[in-house]
């Protein structure tokens, strides 16, 4: 069965190759060590200081302008500011890991590009406005390619023509959730059956220009200027604003029955998808609207791939001392009604915050995180707040695997995301050897078998309802394969041990005979 004639309750989206330019790294090797090791990538900055800029923290990924020449065609260069340069270097290298051949996805009608920016190239728009007010040949000056550098859709614009994609192309800029709405958007491209291969992700820049800006909004730390290594601390009593960053990030999201025809690797399952406003403040977020969000993402996994706990969150946790406070609010009361508490981190105590490219981050330090088995220590907590009492605050690394995890991503303007992703395990094989030692039938086709999956939690109410749903999706199957000689396997309860829990999956399979 292709993937395009799958309907979308039967679609499933794979993350198959990630790129990444940060303050942590610029591979993903290089990433994960930063993670593993607890090694910040936060720095001072002289220039800052010279200007009278209060912070002088930031995190900016190890590439010059010599760098990009080296990497980024000329013909394309010209057209991109630093926001785009960083996201240009993230997808070359997310498309050489995917695996992906070039005839595979260029000028494919089935590709698309949803990549953002949450801010814009605002050195190109102040080197203008200096020439102009400067007088002369001003036009000399600036030349004819300032307009692409600095538009709102800039990195999606000169990615989608250097990468050639001829699927549908556009930018969200959603202030801090920008990356992952880029996600979560393509993430219901593929599931509605518009595509079968998303670039989705984001770039951002990191200067004083825009570093003044929040400089005199007071959100940014300026008691650590002697100590950048310690400047970004999330959950901590003596936290006291966060630590700009910049860099780019992209995801290759990839419909599971394509990413399976081709080989891909895969490295999770995007499996929810949560966003909304909170409707409440231009700046200070509510909590409540966080809250929501991660309910949504949430109860769209459950849907899609079984109930089962959210066992690591990757909080927005920015080390502003009104935003953590709000989102421990939300992840605590939302839990509690869950009758449990997940692992809680934040990765900017490491990276910083790279505000629109942050989510695309995130995404990728979770799930390097879960392919590695490994938590990373929410760095630089001295002194817990009291808000997080009673909650699993990773104040350490936490070794061992974990096989779902969420990322949180809140804006200004109360804007929020959460994704949900799962570790990715082909399981179907196994059910099917299960399924006919189980329940031989005297021949079987080698391709015809439908697997049906639910997570329940082993009481007998949650058995009871997962069997009416696969006895009433096996009528369906039936209906659907009229004329054929059908067998409803029996169900099958397999029991694995996940630390002091137990998850039961109830598995129906069907088989075709010849």
């Amino acid at each position: 069965m292709s993937s395009t004639s799958l309907s979308m309750a039967d679609r499933r989206v794979v993350v198959t190759g990630m790129g990444i330019t940060s303050c942590l790294g610029n591979t993903l090797e290089d990433v994960k060590k930063s993670l593993h090791e607890c090694e910040s990538g936060l720095d001072f900055d002289p220039e800052w200081k010279e200007l009278g800029i209060k912070s002088n923290v930031r995190g900016r990924p190890n590439l010059t302008e010599d760098d990009f020449k080296k990497l980024i065609p000329k013909a394309d260069l010209r057209f991109m500011g630093t926001n785009a340069k960083y996201a240009y270097v993230a997808m070359q290298n997310a498309i050489a890991d995917s695996g992906m051949k070039d005839e595979e996805y260029q000028e494919n009608p089935r590709v698309c590009a949803i990549l953002g920016q949450g801010g814009t190239s605002i050195p190109d728009i102040v080197e203008t406005v200096e020439a102009v007010r400067g007088g002369g040949r001003w036009k000399n000056k600036v030349g004819p390619f300032r307009v692409t550098r600095s538009m709102g859709s800039t990195v999606s614009a000169v990615l989608a023509t250097a990468f050639k994609v001829q699927g549908m192309s556009f930018s969200i800029s959603s202030a801090c959730s920008t990356g992952a709405h880029c996600i979560g958007t393509g993430y219901e491209q593929i599931l509605l059956n518009k595509a079968d291969v998303a670039f989705c992700g984001a770039g951002e820049n990191v200067d004083w220009d825009f570093t003044s800006m929040f400089d005199c909004m007071g959100a940014l730390s300026t008691s650590y200027n002697d100590t950048p290594k310690k400047a970004s601390r999330a959950f901590d009593k003596n936290r006291d604003g966060f630590c700009i960053a910049g860099g780019g990030g992209v995801v290759v999201l990839e419909e599971l029955e394509h990413a399976k025809k081709r080989g891909a690797k895969i490295y999770a399952e995007l499996v929810g998808y949560g966003a909304n406003s909170d409707g409440y403040d231009m700046v200070a977020p509510s909590g409540v609207g966080g809250e929501r969000c991660m309910e949504l993402a949430m109860a769209e996994a459950d849907r899609h791939n079984g109930e089962k706990p959210v066992e690591y969150i990757n909080t927005h946790g920015t080390s502003t001392p009104v935003g953590d406070l709000a989102e421990l609010g939300a992840i605590k009361r939302l839990f509690d009604r869950k009758g449990y508490q997940p692992n809680v981190g934040s990765t900017k105590s490491l990276s910083g915050h790279a505000l629109g490219a942050a989510g695309v981050h995130e995404t990728i330090y979770t799930i390097l995180m879960m392919n590695n088995d490994f938590m990373a220590e929410s760095a630089n907590i001295e002194e817990l707040v009291d808000e997080a009492e009673g909650m699993n605050i990773l104040t350490k690394r936490k070794d061992g695997p974990f096989t779902r995890a969420m990322s949180n991503s809140f804006g200004f303007g109360g804007t929020n995301c959460a994704l949900v992703f799962d570790k990715y395990q082909d399981v179907t094989s196994l059910y099917r050897i299960a399924a006919l030692r189980a329940a031989p039938v005297r021949k079987v086709m080698a391709h015809p078998m439908i697997t049906m999956r639910g997570y329940t939690d082993g009481s007998e109410s949650q058995c009871f309802l997962m069997n009416n749903r696969f006895s009433a999706a096996a009528s369906r199957f039936q209906r659907v394969l009229a004329g054929e000689e059908v067998y409803c396997l029996a169900a099958l309860e397999m029991i694995e041990e996940v630390g002091r829990k137990k998850r039961a999956f109830m598995v129906i399979s069907m088989v075709m005979e010849e």
